[in-house]
């Protein structure tokens, strides 16, 4: 077994076996592994020869109905990837969460790409619509959807004019599906 008792474990984290331990509180038993369903620290009773998992209010992980913020990493003509920077009114995140924004999801009309609605470098606000990663976000609320952009060009900031973005050092308007919280406004 990788863990040690105390260690910080993340649902899914594979804690023993059950040839070793029997499943305790916040654990779950998949094919003879004993694993996570639930943040916390890794506790071991070598006495009931019982793995589980304290739960603690000092982690936050991303839940269904959070609002998260995070940064574009990868987009496709159907799905952006995000990676979830932190969940807006809540403790810090405590490792890594990725999320998938699905052009289904992006918008309340119709969306022909996801070219159209955000970029790589973006930084976005969705809210999660699934509790299970990768975590399926949305942004088709009008406060949802970019809060800060870069020029694909030249990288300086891209400014918020009337609806549409404008990079003022190439003079040039780009596509997004633009939050009302956007930081940069003429």
């Amino acid at each position: 077994m990788a863990k040690s008792s105390k260690d910080v474990v993340m649902p899914g984290d594979e804690l023993g076996v059950i040839e070793e331990y029997m499943p305790g509180n916040g654990t779950y038993e998949d094919d003879g592994k004993i694993k996570a369903s639930s943040v916390g620290t890794l506790d071991l009773d070598t006495k009931s020869r019982k793995a589980g998992v304290s739960v603690s209010r000092k982690f936050s992980v991303p839940e269904v109905g959070d609002l998260v913020e995070g940064i574009v990493t990868l987009v496709k003509d159907d799905k952006a990837v995000v990676s979830i920077v932190g969940i807006r009114g809540k403790r810090p995140l405590t490792g890594e969460f990725t999320g998938e924004l699905h052009i289904s999801q992006a918008a309340k009309s119709y969306t022909k790409s996801m070219h159209d609605v955000t970029n790589v470098n973006d930084r976005i606000l969705a809210k999660v619509i699934t509790g299970w990663t990768p975590y399926q976000l949305s942004t088709a609320d009008d406060n949802l959807g970019v809060i800060f952009a870069t020029c694909t060009k030249c990288g300086d900031s891209l400014v918020l004019r009337g609806d549409k973005l404008v990079c003022l050092a190439e003079k040039v308007y780009e596509r997004r599906k633009v939050s009302s919280e956007y930081s940069l406004r003429e």
